[in-house]
C-alpha cells in the first residue's frame, strides 16, 4: 500500500518473476482503507502517524487475515511495537539498501553549503560569499553504520579532515586517517557537522538548545537521516543569531504529515526557507532508480519468507 508510480514497475516484474499475485493501492495505509487488506496475508508500507496511535488499525489487520506489515524502509519510527505485538503481526524492515543513494546525496549538501551556493540562489552580486574548500575544514560524522562510513570514506579520498562519533569503530576508516572521538569533542571541532544515526527514544531532539552552543560558530550542519534528530525550534534563534553557517536537511521534523500536498506547506519548512544559507530538499536522498528497487524487493521478499515461516534477517518485531 501507498504505492507510487516509480515503484510499480519494480513491484510488476518481482510479481512476475516470482508468480506471485500481488494488489497495488496507491493510497497509503488507514483504518478507513484497511478493509483492502482483507484476504490477504501481508502488506507492504510505509507507516505513518495513525499506525503509532491507533490499535483499532492493528485489530483490523489481524481480523482481516494479515500476518506481517513488511516495512518499506529502515526506519520504522511509525509502528506502535506494543499493537504489533498484541495483534500477534510480525514487522519486517528494509535494513539495507543502496547506501550510495543517501551517502552521496549528504556530500552534495557538505559541498553546496560549503560553497554557499544556497546563499546564491537569491544573491546578484556573483562574488557575494566566499566558499570553503574540504581540504580546510574538519567534518563530524555522527553516526558510522553503511552511510556515514561511505560519506566519510568518501570525503577522506576528497582530501577532508574527518572525525566520528559512533556506537561502533569501524576499522578500515582509522587506517586512512578518521578518528574517533566522544559527542562533545565532535561538537566542538567539527566545522560540518553530518548525521546519519537512526530516530530513536535517545536521539529524540538530540541536536538542541545545550548542544548548539557547544558547536562552532558558523557551523554547518547536514541531516539526511530523521528530522526529529533535530529540535527545529531549538535551532531557528541560532540561524537567526547567524551562529549557523549552513544547512542542509533532506529530513525535517512532522514532513510525513505534507508529503500528500506540498511539502513547503510544512510550517518548519518555511521558517528554514526564510534564510539564505538554507537548502532544503522532500526527504528524496534514498529516492534513485537502484535504491527503489532493493526497497522493492526487499519489502516483498520479507513478506513472503514471513508468510512462509522461512528465517528472515529482518524481522525487528
Amino acid at each position: 500500500m501507498g504505492a507510487n508510480e516509480q515503484e510499480i514497475p519494480f513491484i510488476i516484474r518481482w510479481g512476475e518473476r516470482h508468480q506471485i499475485a500481488i494488489e497495488v493501492v496507491s493510497e497509503n495505509l488507514s483504518l478507513e482503507n484497511s478493509h483492502k487488506t482483507k484476504g490477504y496475508d501481508g502488506i507492504c508500507f510505509y507507516p505513518n502517524q495513525e499506525m503509532a496511535t491507533d490499535p483499532r488499525l492493528y485489530q483490523a489487520l489481524k481480523e482481516n487475515g494479515i500476518k506481517v506489515l513488511s516495512v518499506k524502509s529502515t526506519g520504522v519510527d511509525g509502528i506502535n511495537f506494543d499493537f504489533a505485538r498484541q495483534y500477534q503481526l510480525t514487522v519486517t524492515n528494509v535494513p539495507a539498501y543502496s547506501p550510495t543513494s543517501v551517502g552521496h546525496f549528504a556530500i552534495m549538501l557538505i559541498l553546496m553549503t560549503l560553497r554557499q551556493v544556497p546563499n546564491y540562489l537569491s544573491e546578484s552580486n556573483r562574488k557575494a560569499h566566499m566558499g570553503r574548500e574540504l581540504s580546510d575544514v574538519t567534518v563530524g560524522i555522527l553516526g558510522t553504520g553503511r552511510i556515514g562510513s561511505l560519506v566519510a570514506d568518501n570525503l577522506l579520498a576528497m582530501g577532508a579532515n574527518v572525525i566520528a562519533c559512533g556506537n561502533q569503530e569501524n576499522i578500515n576508516l582509522k587506517t586512512k586517517g578518521m578518528s574517533y572521538v566522544n559527542f562533545d569533542t565532535l561538537l566542538e571541532k567539527s566545522d560540518v557537522i553530518s548525521i546519519h544515526i537512526p530516530a530513536s527514544t535517545q536521539n529524540y531532539h538530540l541536536l538542541s538548545t545545550d548542544v548548539f552552543h557547544k558547536m562552532k560558530a558558523d557551523v554547518i550542519l547536514i541531516n539526511t537521516a530523521r528530522g526529529a534528530i533535530i529540535d527545529t525550534q531549538a535551532l531557528i534563534p541560532f540561524l537567526e543569531a547567524g551562529k549557523i553557517g549552513g544547512l542542509g536537511i533532506d529530513a525535517l521534523e512532522d514532513e510525513a504529515q505534507y508529503f500528500s500536498g506540498k511539502w513547503t506547506e510544512n510550517p518548519l519548512a518555511q521558517r528554514l526557507l526564510a534564510f539564505e544559507n538554507v537548502i532544503i530538499t522532500p526527504h528524496i536522498a534514498y529516492f534513485t532508480d537502484l535504491a527503489v528497487r532493493e526497497i522493492v524487493e526487499t519489502a516483498l521478499d520479507n513478506a513472503v519468507a514471513i508468510i512462509n515461516n522461512e528465517e528472515n534477517l529482518n524481522i525487528v518485531a
